[in-house]
């Protein structure tokens, strides 16, 4: 008589328990992002202009902030932002309110990025603890806390970036239609959301030279090719709103900014400190540096181990994981050393700094993961928890109660200051001893402002007003530093009309041809690769029968 013996079930401690990580992570990430949202009322200029944006798209099918049509990013994320204001019905409220709604949706887009971290991540690893981990810092990250509580664009497009990567690592082995079309498909949206992008959709080509895959390389060249096609539907639509030569000068402009030429935010602008930016910054991103630095710590050890350094092959894991982290960091160091260096930059090289922290290193680093999750949470808790940021906000309902009507000279720009003072007229004159002359009597300082030169901003106006006037309100803010409102002398105040006048929307920036010309190319190509894939197929079972 034969025994025999049940296998042994499987223990729970092996159960897979990545599913509730990841739900768990989701949960975090939600929670983070709803609580960055409560205290953080101080707003940017970028997120005045794009709020005005969607709601001229969603109530005057204009993609503009002005009368010309918005051509230093692309349509597609003031698309989305019309819609989003449609939903939620604020297409046609005041913009402050309008403002604010739009930022659950970078709230939104910075959560589906930490789940897009841990997908990921899951693709490198069936460690249940390193996929949460990879969210965790991803959700805690200094960088994408701070602008996943604005209504700006890094959000969207932080998620767009890490959409191409991971369809082109999920689909590493699909066939040539199907990798084509859905990776030249989400490089082209990618694309229409920000072009700086551009490096997200080089991702696959490095990593098939890595891999020395000339197969993969040219179906990911093939793939880039069709993102590129779908990116070209943002000149043509310029060109047929006839606003070509503005297209062209905006673009003139970027190139310049991109190519140092012409500094006007961040670390390289002359006659501004760039430790003096960085020590001001240094609270709200430390977080995020320790994550760089560890990222590219988990980089160098990546490529050691790999052989590259050897001239040897990479495998396709470490091929993906090693392209992505050297041209994020690439992307990152270029515009610290040559261009822009602003924080905005910084955000989409967070994804891949976060990767290469959890998992370059082969057995999980726990100790490392640890401090560096710890230090994340406890400086959120110290810069937002703890916070309620809210010195613009104040300082225009102080000035609304007690000084309705009376022109104010601001700090920065006037279209960033215009939503929060509804009856005081802006003025943004940059000498102060002119604005005096005009009649103009208030004016409002920030010490941020004024060493960082932003807009009409300088050192100079700030000790002309500080040496003649007289400080009447003070409000602290964590954006601003300080938000303060003085009084100087004038022999006759100025009269100006209550308010301000919304900037007019322009004639020349058709949503719907843009939905029309863009949509229609992504049709094409779709169905391109689709009648391919099918021609492919019935060539297989043509050969299959014939063999019968």
């Amino acid at each position: 008589m034969t025994l025999v013996l049940a296998r042994p079930r499987v223990a729970a401690s092996r159960r897979d328990r990545t599913p509730m990580v990841f739900a768990l992570g989701l949960v975090v990430a939600a929670a983070a992002y709803l609580i960055n949202l409560r205290g953080g009322l101080d707003f940017d200029l970028d997120e005045v202009m794009y709020t005005i944006a969607g709601q001229n798209v969603a109530t005057a099918d204009s993609v503009s902030w002005t009368s010309e049509p918005t051509a230093v990013h692309p349509p597609l994320h003031f698309l989305l932002l019309g819609g989003w204001l449609l939903l939620t019905g604020t297409e046609h409220s005041s913009i402050t309110e309008a403002l604010y709604t739009a930022r659950y949706l970078g709230a939104l887009f910075s959560v589906l990025t930490v789940a897009l971290v841990g997908l990921m991540a899951r693709r490198y690893t069936r460690n249940a603890w390193l996929v949460g981990a990879a969210m965790l810092l991803a959700t805690f990250d200094g960088f994408l806390l701070r602008f996943g509580r604005t209504g700006m664009i890094e959000p969207t497009a932080a998620f767009a970036g890490l959409l191409v990567v991971y369809l082109a690592v999920r689909l590493r082995d699909a066939g040539s239609p199907a990798y084509i079309g859905v990776v030249g498909l989400a490089s082209g949206i990618a694309l229409l959301v920000k072009e700086p992008l551009l490096f997200t959709v080089g991702v696959p080509l490095l990593a098939a030279v890595l891999e020395r895959d000339w197969v993969f390389f040219r179906r990911a060249t093939a793939a880039a090719l069709a993102g590129g096609l779908i990116w070209a539907t943002f000149p043509v639509w310029a060109t047929l709103n006839g606003a070509a030569g503005w297209w062209w000068s905006e673009h003139d402009t970027s190139l310049s900014r991109l190519a140092g030429f012409l500094q006007v935010s961040g670390l390289n602008r002359t006659g501004v400190s760039a430790t003096g930016v960085f020590g001001d910054t240094f609270r709200t991103y430390a977080g995020g540096y320790l994550i760089f630095a560890t990222g590219a710590v988990g980089l160098l050890v990546l490529v050691w181990r790999g052989g590259l350094f050897h001239k040897r092959r990479l495998n396709s894991r470490d091929a993906s994981l090693v392209a992505f982290g050297a041209l994020s960091y690439g992307f990152l160091a270029y515009c610290v050393l040559v261009g822009q260096a602003n924080e905005q930059l910084s955000v989409y090289s967070v994804t891949a700094s976060v990767l290469l922290t959890v998992l370059a290193r082969g057995p999980a680093p726990r100790l490392t993961i640890v401090v560096v999750a710890l230090a994340g949470i406890v400086l959120w808790v110290l810069n937002v928890v703890f916070v309620h940021d809210d010195g613009t906000s104040r300082m225009g309902a102080y000035l609304t109660r007690t000084m309705s009507c009376a022109p104010v000279n601001v700090t920065g720009n006037a279209l960033r200051w215009a939503p929060a003072l509804p009856r005081n007229h802006v003025e943004s004159f940059t000498d102060g001893g002119l604005a005096l002359r005009s009649g103009i009597r208030l004016f409002l300082l920030s010490p941020k402002d004024s060493r960082m030169r932003y807009g009409v901003s300088s050192p100079t106006l700030d000790g002309f007003v500080r040496a003649y006037g007289t400080l009447v309100q003070s409000y602290p803010s964590r954006r601003y530093e300080r938000i303060e409102l003085w009084t100087l002398p004038t022999a006759t105040p100025a009269f100006r009309e209550c308010g301000n006048t919304r900037p007019a929307a322009s004639p020349h920036a058709s949503a719907r041809l843009f939905l029309t010309i863009a949509g229609g190319t992504m049709g094409v190509i779709a169905l391109s690769m689709y009648a391919w894939h099918v021609t492919i197929r019935r060539r297989e079972w043509a050969r299959h029968w014939a063999k019968r």
